[in-house]
């Protein structure tokens, strides 16, 4: 009948990668009830993996789970994998949610973005930042002015790399490998994309990195950078692997409210510009991490079965990346670099 939405039935999925965001997905699909979820594990070839009390099937060859009655893909691998393995699964006719970034250097997204709009497929990509409530409410005020004029804008972003997986060697890990799509701006890529999703577009940018390396690694391992927003308004990120203890917040100034957001302390925080005697609103929510990743994943396979736009597609994940070249080029060259929308 017209006018009536046409749901999906999502029949299997294949998780591509049995690392730590791997095994997260897994578990989460299996909360949110897909029951016929199985790995992936090309590089290691592990023959079971455990997630909870499950016992989840592994394969070893990508191209055969691609052609078996699978109709949905997570990319879960290292970042330098993720353009090839997407290439490969939209030819195969499947949905795909990429985690970020969807690749380690610009390639033809054109091209993919086109065949999958030509074969009806949805790919979703893995900004699960942008289901933070604060930061939701954060991007509705912004949009709706309520801070009036912005004059100044931060966010700042930084976690020792060391920290990140403590039962590992962080030289080993994809993180702190060029070859393996590693580097502060893509392994930390959120924040490009959350500033993006809240200010931009974007139309230059400025970038620096401190050198030489503290880690010894051969990725950039801070980052400071302006962005400029087609409002005028300048746009000050920072982003490390370096800090003790670990921050992730946003401090925006405008003439008529300020408001901070402390993503570690649960906490937005609103100010009155006007009035100095009045006292700051503070809106507070117990810190669930692994709440962010069950909702851009329920976002993504409702879009599957609905057929619908979800809220981080592949149009978002390849201006998140656009972005993070023209930071590097920045750095590269010491000049402002134009952004390509």
């Amino acid at each position: 009948m017209s006018g009536r939405r046409v749901w999906r039935l999502i029949v299997r999925i294949a998780v591509v990668g049995t690392g730590s965001i791997g095994r997260r997905h897994i578990g989460n699909l299996l909360r949110l009830g897909y029951d016929d979820v199985f790995a992936v594990s090309e590089k290691k070839k592990i023959k079971t993996l455990e997630v909870g009390s499950r016992t989840i099937p592994v394969v070893d060859d990508v191209d055969a789970a691609l052609h078996s009655a699978v109709d949905t893909m997570f990319i879960c691998n290292p970042t330098n994998l993720h353009f090839r393995y997407l290439e490969k699964a939209i030819e195969a006719g499947k949905h795909v949610f990429v985690e970020k970034p969807v690749g380690s250097m610009m390639g033809d997204f054109t091209t993919l973005r086109r065949k999958s709009e030509q074969k009806k497929l949805i790919i979703g990509v893995g900004h699960q930042f942008r289901f933070n409530p604060h930061l939701e409410e954060l991007r509705e005020k912004v949009k709706a002015k309520f801070m009036g004029t912005i004059f100044r804008a931060e966010a700042i972003q930084g976690e020792h790399i060391a920290d990140y997986h403590p039962d590992e060697d962080y030289r080993e890990s994809y993180a702190a490998k060029k070859d393996l799509g590693g580097g502060v701006l893509l392994t930390q890529i959120h924040q490009i994309d959350y500033l993006n999703w809240i200010f931009g577009p974007f139309s230059r940018v400025f970038g620096v990195s401190r050198q030489p390396s503290i880690l010894d690694i051969d990725v950039e391992e801070s980052v400071s950078y302006f962005l400029e927003s087609h409002s005028g308004c300048p746009i000050y990120g920072h982003m490390d692997f370096l800090a003790r203890p670990k921050t992730v917040s946003i401090q925006i100034m405008g003439d008529e409210h300020s408001m901070i957001w402390d993503y570690y302390g649960g906490k937005l925080i609103c100010s009155s510009q006007g009035n100095v005697d009045e006292k700051p609103t503070i809106a507070k929510r117990p810190f669930n991490r692994n709440q962010m990743f069950l909702d851009v994943v329920r976002d993504f396979l409702k879009a599957v079965a609905s057929d619908e736009k979800p809220r981080s597609d592949l149009a978002d994940g390849v201006a998140a990346l656009r972005i993070v070249e023209g930071i590097k080029e920045s750095i590269s060259s010491g000049r402002v670099v134009e952004i390509d929308s």
